[in-house]
């Protein structure tokens, strides 16, 4: 199943294999959506965890063969530079995909800077990203290689998308979730605007990558069709990935 994670009720794609899920601790139940504050759950943490909380639900209470994570303005695409419904790829075919890889995630953004400066230009502050290496490091420490090389790059699948066999999911999701409440107990969120306080749904977005890389997962990188942007707007992200690829090989990086 693919679950397409929304905080308010939306038109969205009408597609076998595909189901909504609420998150955001509204007391209403938007027609036809799962909640995520439902069996075992951490919906309290959505302001701080984002589709986090849709995550770990998926994880704690379903037991799919595959399972997937999109959002409602962003899904697994056909086609690049697209914003139609028609080209959001099918459940079927995104399982067939799987023949030839482990898991499915989205296309790469890429960052003129490397990925720690660029999280730290946008979102948080260095003790934060202190506070992640020494829980990786205490936690899992074969990963710090690739923790590493990671953040010394540029480039970082965004958004908690993926799509992967359901044990191949829920391994990533037994991994992930002890390094971010291990984290909570590390960082104060007080006094941060509401967009830094989603500290835990973009440290996840790049823990994704560190994950992946570790465990050399064969990795298929689909467009993104975003349902809110116009032919202008895929363009213009297209040509800032394009010149920032460039700042960051001037710089003197690779």
């Amino acid at each position: 199943m693919i679950y397409i994670v929304s905080h308010k009720p939306e038109k969205l794609p009408e597609l076998p294999g595909y189901v909504p899920i609420q998150v955001g601790g509204v007391s209403d139940s938007f027609p036809g959506y799962l909640r995520d504050d439902t069996g075992e759950n951490i919906a309290r943490k959505n302001p701080y965890y984002c589709e986090l909380t849709a995550m770990y639900w998926i994880w704690k209470n379903r037991d799919d063969d595959f399972k997937g994570l999109v959002h409602y303005r962003r899904y697994f695409g056909k086609a690049p530079f697209s914003s139609r419904f028609s080209d959001i790829a099918g459940y079927d075919e995104l399982r067939d995909m799987l023949e030839d890889c482990d898991i499915i995630a989205a296309q790469p953004a890429r960052y003129h800077v490397n990925a720690r400066e660029q999280l730290l230009m946008d979102c948080c502050e260095p003790w934060d990203l202190y506070a992640l290496e020494d829980v990786v490091s205490e936690l899992q420490p074969d990963y710090m290689s690739a923790f590493r090389d990671f953040f010394a790059g540029n480039r970082c699948a965004q958004y908690n998308m993926l799509f992967c066999r359901g044990e191949r999911f829920d391994a990533y999701c037994a991994w992930l979730f002890p390094l971010l409440f291990a984290l909570e107990d590390q960082v104060d969120l007080s006094g941060r605007s509401d967009y830094q306080k989603r500290l835990f749904g973009f440290l996840s977005e790049r823990l994704m990558n560190v994950w992946i890389a570790h465990n050399e997962l064969r990795v298929k990188y689909l467009p993104v069709v975003s349902t809110a942007y116009t032919l202008r707007d895929h363009l213009t992200y297209l040509r800032r990935d394009l010149t920032n690829e460039l700042r960051f090989r001037l710089s003197g990086n690779k």
